[in-house]
């Protein structure tokens, strides 16, 4: 059931979400990563809440300044925890 609405919420989500969610947790971030975020969940929420998502996260490290890689994946894995647990 999660990830169906985790899949709802995902096909209604924009760049701007991702922006505010960012400066809402105090996290700085470009516009450049915005997008990046936002084309990797669009295309990859599938593989980050069930499948394998190493690889998907390392290329998200080469493509992120390392700052917003950490928080990001600090978000991920609190949100995998709490979420889908």
């Amino acid at each position: 059931m999660q990830e169906y609405l985790i899949g709802e919420y995902i096909k209604k989500m924009s760049v701007e979400d991702i922006c505010n969610f960012a400066k809402k947790k105090g996290i700085e971030i470009t516009n450049s990563e915005a997008t990046i975020l936002y084309s990797y969940a669009k295309r990859y929420y599938h593989e980050l809440i069930n499948g394998t998502p190493a690889p998907i996260i390392k290329e998200l490290k080469t493509k992120l300044s390392p700052n917003t890689f950490k928080e990001a994946y600090k978000l991920y894995l609190e949100a995998k925890l709490k979420y889908l647990n």
